[in-house]
């Protein structure tokens, strides 16, 4: 996960501490960047074409 601060600064997580700080994090960040569904997705398989 990625906090950009309202100061400018920003902070990086993984998934666990982010949600553990989730609630303190809100307010102080201008943004919340959380991706994490991305580690347990599955990609397409590419056609034969694009190999």
């Amino acid at each position: 996960m990625r906090v950009v601060l309202t100061t400018g600064g920003e902070l990086l997580f993984c998934a666990h501490h982010g949600r553990k700080f989730e609630p303190e994090l809100k307010k102080i960040a201008a943004e919340i960047q959380d991706e994490t569904e991305r580690l347990s997705a599955t990609p397409a398989t590419a056609s034969e074409s694009e190999r």
